[in-house]
């Protein structure tokens, strides 16, 4: 356990010093990983010795030829000198795909010393180190900072050893104002969190399940599905503890007046929350089957023709995109007009999109999107409704990579504007995703589905490519 706030250099040299490399050094923050990275390469005590170097530039070579790489995207990589000097690497979703595919394989062929990562490497990859150093006790999220669960401090100790290689992981942690390693002890001791059932009643999803079966079939589904099993149990626990608390007030002879009144009001109170929670995934489904039916998509107890050509848009923006087609907004679109619409409402409206020349898609079309999407937001307030909003910078960031010659000369244009290469790879991923959708309706809108055909293939050029997209 390291006491105080150490610089990064630090701590590569102390596990450096007691043998406990290769490690991961675990930050909260994108921008914590690339200063790390920064800091290293300016530290003379933390640069490789020229053969090693040569080593990790033939062993990034390799890689570059296995995955067919084109090399210009690694080796011109803001991070890729450093990474050669120091065989330190930092992992976060503000990366290209093919930047983080790249530290992977270093990392699990033994060429990196340490990586520096967000949660982000946490789970979902299989590249333990012999040392895995945990610098906080909480994370950012969307509604501030809470303090790591069992499962994700599990996820990043469990990071620490290699099969085969050495007989015990070692899990470090830096105390600090960031870091109260009581809290961390706390949560290594809690139980695993407990199973959760991954099926909501989203818009996509019960569409999709209505293409095969009518409304009984579906109660009757969902009546028997794991989250409902989960909620009665909860439910019939929860009626146990109120039942106890209502003898223990009937046996209290001297519970009387004011405080007889909340200890029963409390008791009456868990009751109504466990008939909730017990019809929750029914009344889940109510919801969304309310809102399909205000927008048209569900009559009665089956599908609408409307209804039928919309589920196959297995997408989070189901409703979006089919009332939009419904609409004709996307009628006489040119093909830069189709893409940059469905990336303005595929972004995320918390991260920053390029801005620095103006917006070729005509105003009018984002009014009348922005009324589409409201729209939905009134009408259907059931499960998966989400506060879609329509962003004009990312339309311009995604037509302005169609139109880009290279990504060198598109890069460039996001370091001007301050926009993270991860973040634009993502909203490139998610609106091709969409586009992806649309080309399914041939049969309905072909004309619009080959355009949608179209644009997905102008986004995926490299960096970008079908089998990068779908790996991430």
């Amino acid at each position: 356990m390291m006491q105080g706030d150490f610089p990064v250099s630090i701590i590569l040299r102390e596990l450096e010093h007691d043998d406990l490399l290769p490690a991961i050094l675990f930050r909260t923050a994108r921008k914590q990983c690339d200063a790390d990275i920064e800091a290293l390469a300016r530290n003379q005590h933390a640069i490789l010795p020229l053969d090693r170097q040569e080593r990790l530039i033939q062993e990034v070579q390799t890689i570059i030829q296995k995955y067919s790489f084109e090399p210009e995207f690694i080796t011109a990589y803001p991070q890729y000198q450093a990474l050669i000097a120091t065989g330190v690497g930092a992992h976060h979703a503000g990366q290209l795909l093919i930047w983080r595919l790249l530290l992977e394989e270093l990392m699990s062929r033994g060429m990196l010393r340490m990586m520096v990562a967000t949660g982000t490497v946490a789970a979902g990859v299989d590249f333990p180190a012999r040392t895995a150093v945990v610098t906080a006790h909480s994370k950012r999220g969307s509604e501030g900072f809470s303090v790591l669960s069992a499962s994700e401090f599990q996820q990043m100790a469990g990071r620490a050893g290699r099969r085969g290689k050495d007989a015990v992981g070692v899990c470090l942690i830096t105390p600090s104002k960031f870091s109260d390693a009581r809290v961390l002890l706390e949560v290594s001791k809690r139980p695993p969190e407990p199973l959760k059932s991954a099926y909501f009643a989203a818009p996509s999803t019960v569409l999709n399940l209505l293409k095969y079966r009518n409304v009984d079939d579906l109660e009757f589904t969902v009546e028997r599905s794991l989250g409902a099993f989960l909620n009665r149990r909860d439910a019939s626990r929860l009626r146990e503890e109120a039942l106890i608390e209502q003898g223990e007030i009937e046996a209290d002879g001297d519970l009387r007046g004011e405080k007889r009144k909340k200890a029963e009001k409390r008791v009456r109170r868990k009751l109504r929350d466990a008939d909730e929670i017990e019809k929750k995934q029914e009344t889940a489904l109510a919801l969304s089957l309310d809102g399909l039916r205000k927008l048209g998509y569900v009559e009665g107890g089956s599908l609408t023709e409307k209804g039928y050509w919309s589920a196959e848009l297995c997408t989070s923006l189901v409703l979006q995109l089919a009332e939009s087609l419904s609409d004709g907004l996307f009628d006489e679109c040119a093909l830069f007009e189709l893409v940059g619409l469905v990336a303005s409402i595929a972004g995320d409206p918390h991260r920053p999109y390029f801005k620095l020349k103006a917006n070729p898609v005509k105003p009018e079309l984002f009014k009348r999107l922005e009324a589409i999407v409201e729209r939905v937001k009134e009408s259907y307030q059931g499960p998966g409704a989400s506060e879609i909003a329509v962003l004009p910078d990312a339309a311009l960031t995604v037509i302005t990579w169609m139109d880009s010659e290279s990504w060198a000369e598109f890069s460039g244009l996001l370091r001007l504007s301050g926009v993270a290469d991860g973040d634009v790879a993502r909203l490139v991923s998610q609106t091709a995703d969409h586009l992806n959708q649309i080309t399914r309706l041939e049969k309905t809108h072909p004309v619009l589905a080959q355009s949608a055909k179209v644009g997905r293939a102008r986004l995926l050029r490299p960096p970008f490519s079908e089998s990068l997209i779908t790996t991430g």
